[in-house]
């Protein structure tokens, strides 16, 4: 029989209402039992017990060591975690395990277990199933749905199928298996340092670019930037984005430019708003995520020399 570990870290899923609101009690007992799990098939680590809105890069970089450490002791992981940062996570530990050779599944839920019409119990043994499938790779399950772990995105606060794929096809999973993944042909890799000197702004209309260079003399190494449509910059009068840009690309900072869309991804090769930010070295973002540009960046940036510009995120 497959032998599974079960990681928690909190999350709604393992909340109670407390003084001031839910907050993360339960361990991972509770969990493995709402499985509907063999207690010998299943064993338990219980890691944390926080809202992932304090789960930071740091933690991702203890779980990765976490998983790497214990890697050929299981054969697959399932990590319980609250939903608002789920999706930061399975894609940080997705590039972070770098051919994964077995399942890492990240779940949790909307509603606290045990709660009235809590979908916890459905999401626990949808990611044991996953674990159980053998299917190589770290992915998000839930609500019904398997994700790659570097396309998922929260986009409910409450429905119980918070999270969809983007720029990717959902995994689909019949039985007690996924659809087929070879084994990675490449060894093994932890990855497990991340410079987190990367910041997100998020364009408005009228927004100053002199942000840009609060961030680069702050001493920011990595910038995402979540221009409008298919990734566009303002570009005339006082507005214009392209000269704080030029003096990120001078100061020899990465700078990507995404979109605020969610779905068909940033396009910087088609309009003018796009293709001049191009010219001064701007990377796309393609269709990933803002949740996955966010650890990829980290990760470029540590393998690329400090004051060197990060070439691609291929």
């Amino acid at each position: 029989m497959p032998k599974i570990l079960l990681i928690t870290t909190g999350g709604t899923i393992a909340s109670r209402c407390g003084e001031h609101g839910l907050r993360p009690v339960l361990m991972g007992e509770e969990l493995r039992t709402a499985m509907g799990a063999e207690w010998d098939e299943i064993e338990i680590r219980d890691y944390l017990s926080l809202d992932s809105c304090n789960i930071i890069p740091a933690y991702w970089e203890e779980f990765a060591r976490e998983i790497d450490d214990l890697r050929t002791d299981y054969d697959g992981f399932i990590v319980t975690h609250g939903t608002d940062t789920m999706a930061y996570t399975s894609a940080a530990l997705y590039y972070m395990l770098e051919n994964l050779d077995r399942p890492v599944v990240l779940t949790g839920s909307q509603r606290p277990l045990g709660a009235s019409g809590s979908d916890a119990e459905d999401n626990l043994r949808l990611a044991h199933r996953v674990a159980l499938s053998g299917r190589p790779g770290v992915v998000l399950a839930f609500g019904g749905r398997v994700i790659r772990g570097n396309a998922a995105k929260k986009l409910y606060t409450v429905r119980d199928d918070a999270f969809r794929s983007i720029g990717a096809p959902e995994i689909s999973i019949d039985g007690d298996t996924a659809d087929v993944q070879a084994a990675p042909a490449a060894p093994f890799r932890l990855r497990d340092v991340l410079d987190e000197r990367v910041a997100v702004i998020k364009l408005y209309p009228g927004i100053p670019p002199d942000i840009v260079h609060v961030y680069v003399n702050a001493g920011y190494r990595g910038l995402i930037i979540e221009g409008f449509g298919s990734g566009g910059v303002p570009l005339i009068n006082e507005q214009s984005l392209l000269p704080a840009l030029a003096h990120a690309h001078d100061c020899g900072r990465t700078v990507v430019l995404t979109t605020q869309c969610v779905y068909d991804g940033a396009d910087i090769t088609r309009y003018e708003v796009g293709v001049r930010a191009a010219e001064l070295g701007v990377l796309s973002g393609g269709t990933l995520p803002v949740e996955a540009l966010y650890p990829l960046l980290m990760l470029r940036l540590t393998e690329t020399p400090e004051g060197e510009r990060v070439k691609s995120l291929t």
